[in-house]
């Protein structure tokens, strides 16, 4: 976790230029006076590493070891491998910190290994979820309220994009599965993982702890999926807020306000999200857009046109896969959606 200290011996040795090295007669006093300063300075001001568990406002809490710190961070801040498509902090950036005297600043962000993207709400601007995450558990409940495939199926483009691995998971199966048995099985067959869970009963939680372990796993989904008591489930220490669904709509109240990076006791970290009503895919280009659909994607060689869209051409192969019940309607509904808000994007 700790750097060595060279930025800090750097800034150092610029404090020795014209009228200071100016009052020191011969060079054996100025390497002398040189020598005790930055040794001074060294000893007051070092580097160290850390991740964002939490964002609160303007001060971020980050966790250094075993220790866990409130800091500032720099308004301009030094992005490694150059300033990604949202240059803001976001929980589970690996940061650089200046400390001194116990207090602490952000001054850098090291390259991230992949982000969850969407496209900010009424914004044209993307929005990171999470940053540096192994996997994502995305949670849908089983009836209510009523999971809906075309959510589900920007979460998992949104994750191919970003190459993190996608886990359906389906909470409140004790309450009956007859809300997801008509679409769910379309999953499966494209080689998507898919969990059936309950957090009431504890129904499945095994397989979910277990998946857990030394890995960083984002919870997402729609509001009143039951993430948070998925997670208090799987580690009651959290004591997360939870809510009940609305009487009125059916929908879930939102109980989580903002992510947060949340360590497990037996290893691995869990970032907890606030519950999502809609999901805007971030730039996707035609044939990423395939990519996240493999049942779409093993088809399209075989099309008459190399830039065939699978719309209204001829000699489609994936239309005609979707006649005979090859791909689920609902999947390929899906993806001309959101190919549609992609290529409008770029207009």
């Amino acid at each position: 976790m700790h750097r060595n200290g060279a930025s800090s011996r750097l800034r150092a040795s610029e404090l020795f230029t014209g009228n200071t090295a100016e009052t020191l007669n011969g060079g054996s006093k100025l390497h002398s006076a040189n020598s005790l300063v930055l040794a001074i300075l060294s000893a007051a001001m070092e580097m160290l590493d850390g991740t964002v568990i939490a964002m609160h406002g303007p001060l971020v809490r980050v966790q250094i070891g075993d220790e866990t710190l409130v800091v500032a961070s720099r308004r301009r801040l030094n992005w490694e491998g150059g300033t990604p498509p949202a240059a803001r902090l976001v929980v589970g950036d690996s940061v650089a910190l200046e400390m001194q005297a116990g207090d602490g600043v952000i001054v850098a962000v090291h390259t991230r290994r992949n982000c969850l993207l969407r496209k900010a709400p009424s914004k044209n601007r993307a929005q990171i979820l999470a940053a540096n995450v192994d996997q994502a558990l995305l949670v849908f409940a089983a009836r209510e309220p009523v999971p809906k495939p075309g959510l589900l199926d920007r979460f998992l483009v949104a994750c191919h994009l970003a190459g993190i691995e996608a886990v359906i998971t389906i909470n409140k199966a004790d309450q009956g599965t007859e809300g997801v048995e008509q679409w769910l099985p379309a999953y499966g067959h494209v080689d998507n993982r898919v969990l059936l869970v309950s957090a009431r009963t504890g129904w499945g939680l095994g397989a979910v702890k277990r998946m857990l372990v030394d890995r960083t796993t984002l919870f997402c989904g729609p509001s009143g999926a039951g993430k948070s008591s998925l997670l208090n489930s799987v580690y009651p220490g959290f004591r997360l807020k939870v809510g009940e669904l609305s009487e009125s709509t059916g929908k879930g109240k939102h109980t989580t306000s903002a992510a947060e990076l949340m360590p497990l006791p037996y290893g691995g970290f869990v970032v907890d999200t606030p519950g999502l009503k809609e999901f805007g895919v971030w730039e996707a280009t035609r044939e990423e857009l395939e990519g996240a659909f493999p049942e779409i994607a093993s088809r399209s060689g075989g099309c008459r046109f190399p830039d065939c869209r699978h719309d209204q051409e001829p000699d489609c192969a994936v239309l005609a896969a979707v006649e005979v019940g090859e791909i689920a309607e609902h999947r390929f509904k899906s993806y001309l959606r959101i190919l549609e808000e992609a290529l409008e994007g770029k207009e």
